[in-house]
C-alpha cells in the first residue's frame, strides 16, 4: 500500500506534469474540494480535470516538482517549483512566448488513499512579473 507522500508524488507527475486528466479520479476523491486565491478548480472530479486542461493551455509544457515535502500523515504540505513556456492564452493574457517558474505553496489532505482537500498559494506576483504584467494597472508589457 502506498503512503499518502507516495500518492501525492504520483499525483503530481502523473496528473499535473504529465497532464494526465484521464487519470485524476485514481488521486482525487469524488468528493474533493480545493481553496486556491485566483484559481478556479470548480468542483470534484470535473473541475480537478477542467484545470488540468486549462493549464495546459497556457503553459502547454506545464511541468511540477517538488522542492520539499512534510508528510504530516494525512496532510501533506509540498513547495512546489512550477515551471513552463507561455506560448497559450493564460487568464486571458496573450501568449508571450516567455519561459516562467513561479513557487507554490500546497496543503493536501488525504483518505483512504485519496486527495479529498488541497489548498494553497501559488506566487502568483512572480509569475506575471515574469509575463510583463504591471500589477498596479493590470496591463501587460
Amino acid at each position: 500500500m502506498k503512503s499518502n507522500a507516495e500518492i501525492v508524488k504520483e499525483a503530481m507527475d502523473v496528473v499535473w506534469t504529465a497532464g494526465r486528466a484521464d487519470r485524476v479520479a485514481d488521486y482525487y476523491a469524488e468528493d474533493f474540494v480545493a481553496d486556491y486565491p485566483m484559481t478556479d478548480w470548480g468542483t470534484g472530479l470535473d473541475g480537478v480535470r477542467a484545470l488540468v486542461n486549462s493549464v495546459r493551455v497556457g503553459l502547454p509544457d506545464y511541468r511540477e516538482s517538488i522542492e520539499t515535502l512534510v508528510d504530516g500523515g494525512d496532510h501533506i504540505a509540498v513547495e512546489l517549483l512550477i515551471r513552463g513556456t507561455h506560448t497559450g492564452s493564460l487568464n486571458g493574457m496573450p501568449p508571450t512566448g516567455k519561459e516562467v517558474a513561479f513557487r507554490d505553496m500546497t496543503i493536501l489532505k488525504l483518505r483512504d488513499g485519496k486527495i479529498i482537500e488541497q489548498r494553497g498559494l501559488s506566487d502568483y506576483l512572480s509569475l506575471f512579473a515574469q509575463l510583463g504584467v504591471d500589477m498596479l494597472s493590470g496591463t501587460q508589457d
